[in-house]
């Protein structure tokens, strides 16, 4: 599950992967946390406000040429545009930005 999912309180205390293998509060948090829980907390999202926020870290990152952080706002644009399917797609306005205009 992408990192910009995990916005509820029940996730805040999280870390990344790379975290959890030296602390061992942070490996006991994620032990602790299920995939049902990860999940219903993610369905608690603002799919509107998490869009808006990634479109504008993908912007950011596209300005400066950090890959990394392009590819970590696209799979989390991926994760989002599959949570949540009525809303717009992400990835569409991702391929918009990265594609120049027809004249």
């Amino acid at each position: 599950m992408s990192p910009y999912l995990m916005t509820a309180a029940d996730l805040a205390a999280l870390s990344d992967g790379d975290d959890a293998t030296v602390s061992d509060l942070a490996a006991r948090r994620r032990a602790r946390i299920t995939v049902a829980q990860a999940e219903q907390a993610a369905a608690g999202v603002d799919t509107e406000r998490l869009g808006r926020n990634l479109i504008t870290e993908f912007r950011a990152a596209w300005s400066v040429g950090n890959h990394d952080q392009m590819t970590d706002v696209i799979l989390a644009a991926i994760d989002l545009d599959q949570a949540a399917p009525d809303a717009p797609r992400l990835m569409d306005e991702i391929r918009g930005i990265q594609m120049p205009a027809a004249a």
